[in-house]
């Protein structure tokens, strides 16, 4: 009958286990000098090891022939533990036996003690699982346990367990597995089967730090014959393909909200999972925002083609909107598993972060200031040619030309073009402002509201009040009269002001209206008016 990988290869003593240096080491030395503890808790996340380790213990302190602290595996009592025959180890989920009789009925037994062993071993697993009265229940026996008794205690929620069950435990934190772990114990559990190094990283990536979930998803992968590559990982797991990662982040760099909805919709046709997708998508960003920080030197457990494609996407990103981005991706991703439309979700997010960031917050300020620090440099470096707005300078003339020619007989002399209008003078001052003085280029967003007073006027909207004062000063007001004179202005002065906010206006006409009748109706001196 066929196994599964994690069950194939669940180590059998200490020496199989992959990781976990420290606990391994102080596991083997108790029991090799004999000073196991009479409770211990076993705490990490899934597939880290946990469960397996307290059998190999459970092994290794009834083994009557231990080899360095390791259950030898033919000796009587190794064999009806491994069988699950011998009466001395006792497992128990927590999960489905959570309640004060289920523990009352174990705790009748710990009067007996072993029958072939040396110690009586009880494992309970999930043990978060327990109700506060089970707790209550099993605290007594854990605190003045029997000589021959041995509590291993497994959970991945430690933080449930009651204090007082803490207090009297050895506790033991089994970490997440590295990539090398994981793809060093994959690649001989696959025994010589065809799979592409990609398809083992993407693995190990999904696996996310668990043996137990790696070997699952190699074992799926391996079911589907022939060559595991990533794209046949991808299948397995519905995610998207790595292409079109690359293109959504080059959208959302590029601002093109179209583009970036048609990659969703590309990505929906193809029948991926959104909460897949935005794990990956997670992931992806968490790339650039390291190699845009660090370096490609920084991503490790890839090859160095695939670093280095992740340092030139970062290049067209601001550390600023990489970390924003990766903030709207992970509200998303923890979104999804409420929202009634997940593609809702996910489009929303894109579409946040393809847009420019708005408001007067440390973070919307920074990223802007990035883009314009981005824009300066390539500007300084000639990537981008800046040429200023109004009418091309006038060629000179070559040597020997006069400088007019003669109008033919009979012809109709050209006209001298009409002059520029207000508005038009206005675009091209703030074209030329843009070009010339990048700090200054907010001006695009405020309204031109014409000459007045023989001053060029520009209202912002009342939450664009900050740009308002940062033109409010002499430099400003110089270098945009500056840009006036040059595109053709009669006029360098400039004002700026706030729109007014005309539905406010009309309550306060209202007001005063009603304000109005009531001192016509009663008298000015029988009405008073008060804040409250």
């Amino acid at each position: 009958m066929y196994q599964a990988l994690y069950r194939v290869w669940r180590p059998q003593t200490f020496s199989d286990m992959v990781g976990q240096t420290a606990i391994v080491r102080t596991l083997r030395n108790q029991v090799r000098l004999g000073r196991t503890a009479h409770a211990y808790l076993f705490c990490g996340s899934r597939g880290t090891g946990k469960t397996s380790a307290a059998k190999i213990m459970a092994r290794a302190v009834n083994c009557e022939h231990p080899n360095d602290g390791d259950p030898c595996g033919q000796c009587m009592s190794c064999q009806s533990i491994l069988s699950g025959a011998s009466m001395d180890v006792v497992e128990m989920d927590a999960a489905s036996n959570s309640g004060v009789d289920q523990i009352r009925d174990l705790l009748e037994k710990v009067d007996y003690p072993p029958q072939f062993g040396r110690f009586k071993v009880y494992i309970i697993d999930e043990v978060h699982m327990l109700s506060a009265a089970a707790f209550n229940a099993l605290l007594k026996t854990i605190e003045e346990p029997p000589a021959y008794m041995i509590f291993i205690l497994a959970t991945t929620e430690p933080q449930k367990v009651p204090a007082t069950i803490l207090s009297r435990c050895q506790r033991f934190d089994f970490g997440r597995f590295t990539m090398e772990e994981l793809i060093g114990r994959m690649k001989l559990a696959a025994q010589g089967q065809p799979v592409t190094e990609e398809a083992y990283t993407l693995i190990a990536q999904s696996a996310e730090g668990g043996m137990r979930d790696a070997l699952s998803l190699l074992d799926m992968c391996l079911g589907m014959g022939g060559e595991v590559t990533e794209e046949s990982v991808r299948l397995v797991l519905g995610a998207a393909d790595s292409q079109i990662l690359f293109d959504l982040a080059d959208h959302i760099a590029a601002g093109d909200a179209a583009a970036a909805m048609t990659t969703i919709d590309r990505l929906y046709s193809m029948g991926s999972d959104v909460t897949v997708f935005l794990r990956d998508f997670g992931r992806h960003m968490r790339y650039l925002t390291t190699a845009r920080l660090c370096g490609a030197a920084a991503l490790t457990g890839m090859s160095s083609e695939r670093a280095e494609r992740y340092a030139k996407q970062a290049e067209m990103f601001s550390a600023q909107k990489l970390m924003r981005v990766m903030e709207y991706i992970l509200h998303a991703e923890s979104d999804t598993r409420w929202a009634s439309s997940p593609r809702s979700v996910l489009e929303m997010a894109v579409l946040r972060a393809c847009d420019p960031p708005e408001g007067q917050d440390v973070t919307a300020l920074l990223e802007r200031i990035d883009t314009l620090e981005a824009r300066l440099k390539a500007i300084e470096s000639g990537a981008v040619e800046v040429r200023a707005s109004g009418a091309p300078a006038q060629q000179p003339a070559a040597p020997g030309t006069p400088e007019k020619q003669p109008v033919a007989a009979g012809s109709v002399p050209a006209q001298p073009a009409p002059p520029a209008s207000e508005a038009e003078v206005w675009k091209r001052t703030v074209a030329k402002v843009k070009a010339e003085q990048a700090q200054l280029s907010f001006i695009q967003r405020g309204r031109f509201q014409g000459v007045r007073d023989g001053a060029y006027t520009v209202a912002f909207q009342p939450q664009d009040e900050f740009y308002l004062t940062l033109l409010d000063n002499d430099r400003s007001r110089r270098i945009i009269g500056d840009a006036l004179l040059a595109c053709g202005a009669e006029t360098g002065q400039v004002r700026v002001e706030l729109l007014k906010d005309k539905a406010a206006e009309q309550r306060q006409i209202q007001s005063e209206q009603s304000m109005q009748t009531l001192f016509d109706t009663f008298g000015r001196d029988a009405v008073q008016v008060s804040d409250k």
